[in-house]
């Protein structure tokens, strides 16, 4: 079983702080602990070349782990984008949005998951609402007005583009219009190859994976990518195994968990070549144990969707790389929890990294904290709940499970 297991965390586009980030995780891990009656402690933060990281014991009767959870850190890169001009904003949003419906990706986001479709047409319909209710202002402002023709058309547009600015800021940021345009705005500029930010991060990251896996007292070395970061962590994957070949071979092996990914955010442009060439290569790593959980209550990721193959699925498929486990939020939530994120679409894309308050065939905490691999668990058909008893110990044959 797993005694040392080192997690690479690759988050999404998201601007939240490490701090924030690790006081959720222990908060989540007290979740964790009582859903599965076991011991759970983590440590304060501390800084590494690539972010930051702290350390996770949990304990059960037969078994003890401790885990090193590292955050590969690339949030500066977010708040930078997030702080540039709303003007400039606007502009390459505009330009984002015509290269990806343009290209005829939005189609193909139809043809492969139409809530994901709907996810990207989110923002350009909340931008036109936003402009239709400040037009209206500035019509109701120039006609209360007794001007000439060409005093009201000044009154008119002045009043537009103060209220469509005032919009942007309230409901807009609450709505995160900016932070959905930016999201677009840098996956076409990473996906052209005109982001060497973020190519010299991913650089940076490969070579700290590379680091970890020469550590010969970790069992296993655990990336996971969550949402945009599961494309990210599928570059870093790759560009480590072109420093260090032998990653793609040697033990401990390298476990790749991918949740709420949008892997054909990208993949299904038709400038996307790259990264469908790199998500073949990762594939076909047989020292690389990639596996991907889709919910159908996720509508921020692409469901019962190949990663690889770029094809629909009707059931699960394990009998592909990677192996693709199709899992209900509703069975991580007590009724009364799901009835109320049921419709708070971000925080039913999170579930993925956060704790389960019942035991279910995905657990994200009992992947990163428990003494089971990945692809053991994944294979197992009710996951965690075929291989952990009601007290937290490993039932017999879990130990053989590797």
């Amino acid at each position: 079983m797993i005694a040392r297991r080192h997690v690479l965390h690759v988050a999404g586009y998201d601007p939240v702080d490490v701090v924030r980030h690790h006081r959720r995780f222990v908060r989540e891990l007290a979740t964790f602990a009582k859903t599965w009656n076991v011991t759970a402690s983590a440590s304060e933060l501390f800084g590494t070349r690539c972010g930051v990281a702290w350390t996770v014991t949990t304990r059960a009767p037969n078994w003890s782990v401790e885990t090193t959870y590292e955050l590969l850190d690339w949030r500066d890169i977010v708040l930078d984008d997030l702080s540039q001009p709303l003007a400039g904003c606007l502009r390459d949003g505009a330009i984002a949005f015509a290269d990806f419906i343009g290209s005829g990706t939005l189609a193909r986001y139809f043809s492969a998951s139409h809530r994901y479709a709907f996810f990207f047409i989110a923002p350009l319909l909340q931008l036109a609402l936003l402009l239709a209710l400040a037009l209206i202002a500035g019509y109701l402002a120039a006609g209360a007005l007794a001007l000439g023709a060409v005093l009201r058309t000044l009154v008119f547009v002045a009043v537009v583009l103060f209220a469509f600015a005032v919009l942007l800021q309230w409901p807009g940021r609450r709505w995160r219009v900016d932070q959905a345009l930016h999201d677009w705005i840098f996956a076409r500029g990473y996906m052209h190859g005109h982001r060497p930010d973020i190519e010299e991060r991913l650089d940076a990251f490969a070579e700290r994976l590379v680091e970890v896996s020469r550590d010969g007292a970790i069992d296993e070395v655990l990336v996971v990518g969550h949402s945009l970061g599961a494309i990210l962590a599928l570059d870093v994957i790759d560009r480590a195994v072109k420093l260090e070949p032998s990653l793609a071979r040697h033990v401990p092996r390298l476990s790749f968990l991918t949740v709420g990914a949008t892997i054909p955010k990208l993949t299904l442009h038709p400038a996307g070549e790259r990264f469908r060439a790199c998500a073949r290569r990762v594939a076909a790593m047989p020292a690389v144990d990639w596996v991907e959980y889709q919910s159908r209550d996720d509508a921020i990721s692409f469901y019962k969707f190949h990663p690889v193959a770029s094809r629909r699925l009707i059931d699960d498929d394990r009998s592909t790389r990677p192996l693709i486990r199709r899992v209900q939020i509703h069975e991580m939530l007590t009724p009364a929890s799901f009835r109320r994120y049921r419709f708070r679409f971000l925080r039913m894309h999170y579930q993925f990294v956060m704790a389960n308050e019942r035991r279910a065939p995905y657990d994200f905490f009992m992947l990163v904290c428990g003494p089971i691999s990945l692809l053991p668990t994944a294979h197992a058909p009710g996951g965690p709940i075929d291989l952990f008893g009601d007290d937290g110990s490993a039932l017999a044959g879990a130990e053989l499970a590797r």
